[in-house]
């Protein structure tokens, strides 16, 4: 099984409570959008999508054997008028649960996660756990590294950053206070990547609206 990860998953993995389990709660609110960011990015990588003046244009209608990808191409496939990139991202991040199951099905096939059954006043549900934790921790690393100036940044360490900033998952990646305040700060001052940039404004605007809507 191929172990190599895509942004979209390192993503999860980083959502998961690395001790008890489940998606962090800090994490929980914010993360649908951020996993629907994540992948259009891939798929611009890709180059089976562009971003133009905020409009998503389809650029190759080819099925994808990757089940994420071609879980986002397919109703882009359908669909006569094209869409701006923040309806998209709303759309994808209001199907949260079904992306959810897509991510953690995935991530259990390459052995990163695991499910293990719990009970809930006798009502049966499946709850997920790191299973691959030193995989996990050097992603947590690669952002402690370019957030704290460790390391000279790739386009795709910089977006990983960013998409975990936006996820609230500083707490997660820095337990310390100290060096938190630090890389939150150094955040605001990482270069736009040009091919996330409109996917990170659409992004900012959803994260704002969230944030809005809970105070």
């Amino acid at each position: 099984m191929e172990r190599e990860l895509k942004l979209s998953e390192k993503l999860f993995c980083l959502s998961v409570n690395p001790k008890s389990g489940g998606i962090l709660m800090n994490a929980s609110a914010a993360l649908s959008m951020t996993l629907a960011g994540s992948v259009f990015v891939e798929l611009i990588k890709k180059e089976l999508i562009s971003i133009e003046n905020g409009t998503v244009h389809l650029v190759k209608p080819t099925l994808q054997n990757d089940e994420i990808h071609e879980f986002f191409l397919k109703p882009i496939r359908l669909r006569e008028k094209d869409r701006k990139i923040r309806t998209c991202i709303s759309w994808f991040s209001a199907r949260g649960r079904k992306l959810r199951k897509l991510f953690i099905l995935d991530l259990v096939r390459k052995n990163v996660l695991r499910i293990e059954e719990k009970r809930f006043l006798f009502i049966p549900y499946d709850k997920i756990y790191l299973k691959d934790r030193e995989l996990v921790e050097s992603i947590r690393k690669e952002i402690e590294a370019t957030l704290l100036g460790k390391t000279q940044p790739s386009d795709d360490s910089i977006i990983l950053a960013v998409m975990a900033g936006k996820t609230n998952l500083m707490s997660r990646i820095f337990p310390e206070r100290t060096q938190r305040k630090e890389a939150a700060r150094n955040l605001k001052k990482l270069p736009e990547t040009p091919i996330s940039k409109a996917v990170q404004e659409a992004i900012q605007m959803m994260h704002a609206a969230v944030v809005a809507a809970a105070t």
